[in-house]
């Protein structure tokens, strides 16, 4: 296991490597005549990955509702600027929000470890758990990336394990829920998780903030090319 610990991607590499597709998802999606749609399909295994990768900084951290307060908060201010833009432009409906998701999955997390530690306070954390399920209805990709989060938390002790109830679990979710069918290719996921290779690399105030600024800039920056090369008058 120490060797598999030297070789691999960090965790920096990893954020930079799921930017950049992430960025051709989102050209195809906002601009869908001029880039390919098969740049979508690269984009599914972005959202499983970063969500992977929170579970790990969530193991990590000791300010657990700091870092949760933080994707929140993240995740508000993006939903405030998604209606000022489409509100000003008079434009379509803006859904990418993946910080809320992020959110929503890392304070389920902790509900139910909590749950499963204490015998205090159980019932406030089941409402808890009740309300975040509720919530999941109303964030992007609905229970994809809270159950998810709960997989890679709860299964990390045994990776093959974590990886093999993922890809069912993902399936099923995508299945169950109605989503587009290529959706699916969310389960080549696997390979960036499993090539992760336990390490943080890079600076770690870039790579920590560079998330929270680039994620909700581009998709902005996006939305107004496309309104003026499509809508504007």
């Amino acid at each position: 296991m120490a060797s598999f610990q030297t070789k691999g991607i960090s965790a920096f590499s990893l954020k930079m490597i799921m930017a950049v597709l992430m960025v051709m998802d989102h050209l195809a999606y906002f601009l869908p005549h001029i880039f390919p749609f098969w740049f979508r399909y690269i984009g599914r295994v972005v959202a499983p990955t970063f969500c992977y990768l929170m579970t790990v900084s969530l193991r990590h951290t000791r300010q657990r509702g700091r870092y949760i307060t933080r994707l929140a908060t993240a995740g508000l201010v993006m939903f405030a600027g998604n209606l000022a833009l489409m509100y000003t432009l008079r434009g379509p409906s803006i859904f990418n929000n993946i910080f809320l998701s992020l959110a929503v999955g890392a304070a389920l997390i902790v509900s139910v470890e909590r749950i499963s530690q204490q015998k205090e306070n159980r019932p406030l954390h089941m409402l808890a758990i009740a309300g975040l399920i509720v919530a999941c209805f109303f964030i992007e990709g609905s229970l994809l990336l809270p159950v998810t989060a709960l997989i890679f938390y709860f299964l990390r002790g045994n990776k093959p394990v974590m990886l093999v109830a993922y890809l069912l679990a993902g399936t099923g979710v995508v299945l169950v829920t109605g989503m587009r069918d290529y959706q699916l290719l969310q389960a080549f996921a696997i390979i960036p998780i499993a090539l992760y290779s336990g390490g943080k690399g890079g600076s770690a105030a870039f790579s920590r903030w560079f998330f929270y600024l680039f994620y909700p800039l581009h998709i902005w920056a996006l939305y107004i090319i496309r309104h003026l090369m499509f809508f504007a008058r």
